[in-house]
């Protein structure tokens, strides 16, 4: 008989199918590639930590290359930051994120849906603000020594001159948005989006939050990082996220610009001890200005909260499409969370945003160092 040598009762084994291969082969892959993104987050968030702990190094060789210049002093310190900050992290993301450099070296291409994307940065706007007032409210109430100048300062880069606030405002505006968005809207989605647009969206966000460093900071730039994500998908490129990343952190930039004002500050003393000052015709010139522009910004911001309550009302007609629907966005989020790499970088995530253990530690090693 043909299949006489065949055991009574054996069932043979079905090869799986094409689909259930595929779908292995689907989260294989998605599992590796949380892998990278975890030691990507930790590498750079210990790099952070690792800087702020190193300062006292780079004040000592400042100290001894007798630099008596404040602002050559502060550039160098915004340097530093911007290197440890933004251009190691963008140079890490290329090579462990496998994302093309040429997006920074000229990639960042117009696109036909620019015009379009631009017209909503007084939504964006009135949103980050929205969020960002919500925050400072809470804080106030929590800590009741808190003040609106902590509040703006909260990255604690305030320019000592006014001179040297340009050199801030090129930091924010220019050198911040190509290698952020590089990171967050780039190598950070690219990696994900393949799994789904909206988790996409969500994490890079999440990590654009966490990546500011700070309580104060981190709600209004998940919003913010949550808009321009979605942008992102909308025109398939960085470019228009970049440009209203740069228009967006120009307004506080423009706002530190005027508070490093001799004249502004003058102004602000007279308020502060109820003493009048002594302008001149170009201070007034200045202070005004500074009114006309605060003006300016308030009603973009009220105008941007009435579109954005618009474009809430109206989004459920904008759907991101669906990718690799058939496992839900909550296994993938667990498979996410569980990567060992990711766990670790949580837990630097919550000591760079409220303990700053690591980094005061080594801070504290450095400094004994030294002293010794």
């Amino acid at each position: 008989m043909e299949n006489e040598n065949i055991t009574p009762g054996y069932i043979p084994e079905r090869e799986p199918d094409a689909a259930v291969m595929q779908a292995r082969d689907k989260m294989g892959a998605y599992k590796s590639d949380c892998l990278r993104l975890g030691f990507f987050l930790t590498i750079t968030l210990l790099i952070r930590e690792l800087a702020s702990g190193l300062s006292p190094l780079l004040i000592s060789l400042l100290d001894n290359l007798n630099i008596n210049n404040t602002n050559a002093l502060y550039g160098i310190s915004l340097l530093y930051s911007g290197l440890c900050m933004q251009i190691i992290p963008s140079l890490l993301a290329a090579v462990m994120l496998k994302y093309s450099l040429r997006n920074i070296c000229g990639g960042f291409k117009p696109v036909k849906q620019s015009k379009k994307a631009f017209a909503n940065f007084p939504a964006m706007y009135g949103a980050g603000m929205t969020v960002n007032l919500l925050t400072m409210w809470i804080i106030s109430l929590i800590n009741k020594n808190s003040n609106i100048g902590d509040s703006i300062n909260s990255t604690g880069l305030q320019p000592p001159t006014f001179e040297s606030s340009f050199t801030l405002f090129f930091l924010t505006v220019v050198i911040a948005p190509i290698f952020e968005e590089f990171i967050f809207r780039g190598a950070v989605m690219h990696i994900l989006m393949p799994y789904g647009n909206g988790m996409a969206i969500f994490i890079s966000a999440f990590c654009f939050g966490i990546y500011h460093g700070n309580f104060q900071q981190f709600f209004f730039a998940f919003v913010l990082g949550i808009v321009l994500g979605y942008i992102t998908i909308a025109t398939k490129s960085i470019f228009c996220s970049t440009v209203l990343h740069a228009m967006f952190n120009s307004v506080s930039g423009i706002i530190m610009i005027f508070i490093s004002t001799q004249a502004v500050q003058k102004k602000a003393w007279q308020t502060a001890d109820g003493i009048p000052a002594e302008l001149t015709d170009g201070e007034q010139l200045v202070n005004t200005c500074y009114a006309i522009f605060m003006i300016i910004v308030l009603l973009t911001a009220i105008i941007g909260f009435i579109a954005m309550i618009n474009k809430l009302r109206k989004i459920k007609k904008y759907r991101i499409p669906k990718i690799w629907g058939e496992v839900s966005n909550g296994r993938k989020l667990a498979v996410l969370l569980l990567t060992l790499p990711v766990i670790s970088a949580v837990l630097l995530m919550i000591d760079v945003m409220g303990f700053e253990y690591i980094g005061g530690k080594v801070y504290e090693l450095v400094s004994a160092a030294m002293g010794g």
